[in-house]
């Protein structure tokens, strides 16, 4: 039997991030396990799936990856390249080139928006996890459903849409998860599924969108143009910095905007990234790949959706993979609520009976380590 979480508030106020978001993956994890056991087999539930975003959470960008970002980021666009070209014509008798100048204020705009990520993914955390702990202590065991029961359990949330600290998706979600516990018919069952998994990380990335927008939105830009004045500083003669500012300015200028215009798409391709189980991982940025069959996959209960209203109306809204539009499941800018959405509703869809989900994020001599309050050996 499935152990549920009781150390919720204490990893909250935890103060060391690294630890603590081993810790919120390991307890999402748990919480999954939980639902399943809860609510029946068959279909991963949102804490599955937030397992894995979890555990993405907590691998930052290295270093060491930081110059391939940066090659990638000025190859994506015909302009950025020529104006680099430019650039570097008129910086090279300072010894100076804009790709190694775009590393160091790449590098530490990578960090904030790692500690971003890791801020949300905690904010996140402190909201939902107590509420999974909350369904499955209120419902494990039911052998038939009460609607006053539910009603009751529903009124806690708090009313109004997430934009205004209100939980109403929580509400649709939470009641669609006890709907499913009652439900026989699999295409009705893995539906309901569906929806509520799409509500609640509909609720998550409302609730995220400030953070996720300033993250991707961080001043790249800004802070290359004070590192080239400093490095030009240091380099160039005194008295003829200004003149040296002067002339570059007709290309700097230019090339900041190219920068900034292709920042969030490759962000969002180089960044994004999904871990999964063996290792695997899924770029934002990109479709989401075939199972391992090579084909495109749904499961069958998901491949025509015509029922129940609610849920054609979200992948309505979300879906653009499917439908006229055909757009694929990438997401081409991860500031976007509409444009992550698309992603995730896609990954939810896709993903939602591949019980190798169900998987711990952690080996079992990492898990020890871990709830022992130690950092793990080993690749995380």
């Amino acid at each position: 039997m499935s152990t549920l979480p009781t150390d919720l508030d204490r990893i909250v106020t935890m103060k060391d991030a690294t630890l603590r978001n081993l810790l919120i993956t390991q307890r999402y994890h748990d919480l999954s396990l939980a639902l399943r056991e809860a609510i029946g087999p068959g279909n991963v539930n949102w804490s599955t799936f937030a397992t894995w975003a979890s555990k993405t959470a907590g691998q930052s960008i290295r270093d060491e990856e930081v110059p391939a970002f940066v090659r990638a980021l000025a190859a994506s666009s015909p302009e950025a390249a020529h104006h680099a070209g430019v650039f570097d014509r008129l910086l090279g008798p300072f010894d100076l080139r804009f790709e190694s100048l775009l590393v160091m204020p790449v590098t530490s705009t990578l960090r904030d928006v790692s500690k971003s990520i890791g801020e949300g993914n905690l904010a996140v955390f402190a909201e939902l996890a107590p509420e999974f702990v909350r369904f499955v202590t209120t419902f494990s065991g039911d052998a038939a459903p009460d609607e006053a029961k539910l009603a009751t359990y529903l009124s806690a949330f708090r009313p109004g849409p997430p934009e205004i600290d209100g939980q109403e998706l929580l509400v649709s979600a939470f009641g669609a998860y006890y709907r499913a516990m009652f439900e026989r018919d699999a295409a009705a069952r893995a539906r309901l599924f569906l929806f509520a998994n799409c509500q609640v990380g509909l609720h998550e990335q409302t609730r995220l969108q400030p953070k996720i927008a300033a993250a991707l939105d961080a001043p790249v830009t800004d802070v290359l143009e004070g590192y080239l004045r400093d490095a030009l500083a240091k380099c160039a003669p005194t008295g003829i910095v200004h003149h040296v500012l002067a002339a570059v300015e007709t290309a700097l200028t230019p090339m900041l905007l190219a920068v900034e215009n292709v920042w969030q798409r490759i962000a969002t391709r180089f960044l994004m990234r999904l871990a999964l189980p063996f290792g695997a991982t899924i770029s934002l940025g990109e479709d989401i790949p075939p199972d391992g069959s090579g084909e495109a996959f749904l499961p069958p209960e998901l491949r025509d959706v015509l029922t129940p209203e609610e849920l054609v109306k979200l992948l309505g809204r979300f879906d653009r993979a499917r439908g006229a539009s055909d757009a694929g499941s990438a997401s081409r800018d991860w500031a976007v609520l509409d444009d992550r959405m698309n992603f995730i509703v896609n990954l939810f869809r896709s993903r939602q009976t591949d019980i190798a989900l169900f998987g711990a994020p952690f080996t079992p001599a990492q898990t020890i380590a871990i709830e022992s309050g130690r950092l793990p050996d080993g690749p995380l």
